[in-house]
Formats: structure tokens, C-alpha cells, sequence
């Protein structure tokens, strides 16, 4: 009797390995999209000065076709001037005054990397959630203003992304 049950075992296990190398793989463009920005933020202080800061996550979702999403540290040492201007992650800040939102231009969000997200170099579709963390330091001179974020990412190959927005949060800022 345990005969048969490894038999069904290895038919199933087999009919399924079938299954799988039939899918087909998605079919997704060669330059990034990115979706559904989402904005997490949490209380904290900083490691050094103990000063209380709002720590932020931001989420969006990407697809990419052939999977050239990231650069390793020799790569944006070596591609520097092709990403003098922005990187390949962007986040620009607009704060809310007087009815409309207005850019805020905070240096240390000038020029934002992330790494390579697959590291095999194969040519393939890739898709998942990319996470930029970023802190607000609480001072006497700082007060909650609404903010919202826009997004764009690019690839290897220097083809930039969609434009995508965050809903409004209220960070502290100058």
C-alpha cells in the first residue's frame, strides 16, 4: 500500500513541475513602471543626539521587463555622470501652503540610490516592492506641515519611470 502512495506522490510532484514550466512569464515594458505609492510613518529619535524624529517608509510597487532595476556601489561610482542629476530613485517633497502644494527642496533627497534588485544579470521580468526610508528631525524651529511625495525610478538603461504621488502626511519641517 505505501507503494501506490509514493506513486501518486511522484505522479503529482511530476504533473506539477509540468504545470509550472508551462507559465508563461509576464510580459511587462522595458521601462519601469511603478504603482501604489503608500506612505508609513512611525515616532523615533535619533541614535546619536536622542532628538525626537518621524521616521517615514514609503512603498511603491514596480515592474520592469528585463529586470535591470539598481546599481552595486562600482556602478554608480563608474556611471556617475549619467546620473548626475537625480540618481535612479527620486523623491521630491511638496509642502502644502496657501492652498497648493509647493516643491520643497531638501538636499539630502538630491541625489537617492538603491541597489540592484537582481543580481543574477539575467534578462527577465522582475516585480515587487522597492521601500525608501527616510527621517524628519523635531526641533524648536521645525512645525507639522502637510507633505505629499512624487516618485520616479529608473533603470540601468536610463529609462525612467512613471510618476507617482503619495497621499498627504504631515511631517516636521522648517
Amino acid at each position: 500500500m505505501s507503494t501506490r502512495f509514493i506513486r501518486q506522490g511522484l505522479f503529482f510532484l511530476g504533473f506539477s513541475a509540468l504545470l509550472i514550466g508551462c507559465l508563461e512569464p509576464p510580459d511587462f515594458d522595458n521601462t519601469p513602471q511603478i504603482s501604489a505609492p503608500s506612505v508609513t510613518s512611525y515616532p523615533a529619535f535619533d541614535d546619536f543626539s536622542q532628538i525626537p524624529k518621524d521616521s517615514l517608509v514609503i512603498t511603491v510597487q514596480f515592474q520592469d521587463g528585463d529586470g535591470d532595476l539598481g546599481l552595486s556601489v562600482d556602478e554608480r561610482t563608474k556611471d556617475s555622470l549619467n546620473y548626475l542629476d537625480w540618481g535612479n530613485y527620486e523623491l521630491k517633497t511638496y509642502r502644502f501652503v496657501n492652498g497648493k502644494f509647493e516643491y520643497v527642496d531638501l538636499p539630502v533627497l538630491n541625489k537617492l540610490f538603491f541597489p540592484r534588485l537582481k543580481p543574477d544579470n539575467k534578462n527577465s521580468p522582475l516585480e515587487g516592492k522597492l521601500d525608501f526610508s527616510q527621517s524628519f528631525l523635531r526641533s524648536r524651529n521645525t512645525r507639522m506641515t502637510p507633505v505629499k511625495f512624487a516618485i520616479r525610478i529608473r533603470d540601468r538603461q536610463l529609462r525612467v519611470s512613471n510618476v507617482v504621488e503619495t497621499d498627504t502626511i504631515s511631517v516636521p519641517l522648517n
